[in-house]
């Protein structure tokens, strides 16, 4: 049975919820892509919300391109990538130092996930054959483009945000709506004791649930930021710097 998978990052590991053809969906806490890959390498596709391919000089132009797409209300929850050399500096002092060489600094929120970026970087250099597997996507993107192409006004941590994104999970298949209060309350509602994510952490559930079911559409039915990916030649084989979502609907 083919396997869809998605993963957001939920500060103390990825969480990822994955569907497949006939069976019930699954979502479980995982330490590490590495721990993803073990016991989910014969997936179909798994989408992540972490940069995927890096630059040696300027911007990434998927960055660029969904920064535009998310504009008057979600252009702040994307920031852009830093360059390889900054993404793997010891200091964020010498993060900004590189980066600035560039035209552009390194933003708090960016930095804060550089070890994540690194953790996928390197994931890749040792697993060539999970490339075209694992792609970057990115949730305000796909509950945009699901959203008949207009970002989301607000946050998705509000109360607003929360049942704006559960409603459209929901108008896109109802079982999703299960996916989510399933996951809270083995993921969230446990006393704080036994909790396994952040009681703060029901947005990063509904990016995972947004991303699986991107990734189970159709190749015909998804789209990439820019049409024509750069690409990052420091892996065995071509890597697309790209950020996948759900085609325009007409």
């Amino acid at each position: 049975m083919a396997e869809y998978i998605g993963l957001d990052w939920a500060k103390k590991g990825w969480f990822g919820v994955t569907l497949e053809d006939g069976n019930a969906p699954q979502a479980d806490l995982y330490p590490s892509i590495q721990s993803v890959w073990k016991n989910h390498e014969d997936a179909e596709r798994i989408l992540i919300d972490i940069p995927i391919g890096l630059k040696d000089a300027g911007k990434r132009t998927c960055d660029v391109e969904a920064k535009e797409r998310l504009k008057p209300h979600r252009q702040n929850s994307l920031f852009p990538t830093p360059v390889r050399k900054a993404v793997y500096a010891k200091t964020l002092e010498k993060a900004k130092e590189i980066n600035e060489q560039y035209g552009f600094s390194v933003t708090n929120q960016a930095w804060s996930i550089a070890l994540r970026i690194r953790e996928v970087d390197e994931f890749l250099d040792q697993n060539p054959e999970a490339i075209g597997i694992l792609r970057e996507s990115h949730p305000e993107i796909c509950f945009a483009a699901l959203n008949d192409g207009k970002p989301l006004e607000q946050g998705k941590s509000s109360d607003g945000g929360l049942a704006s994104r559960k409603q459209i999970l929901s108008g896109e298949d109802e079982s999703l709506e299960t996916v989510y209060r399933n996951a809270v309350k083995t993921f969230i509602d446990h006393p704080s004791w036994a909790r396994r994510m952040s009681k703060n952490a029901k947005d990063d559930i509904l990016d995972a649930l947004v991303l699986a079911h991107t990734a189970r559409m159709d190749e015909a039915n998804l789209r990439t930021l820019p049409d024509e990916p750069e690409s990052d030649s420091t892996k065995e084989k071509p890597l697309p710097i790209e950020i996948v979502s759900p085609s325009p609907r007409e």
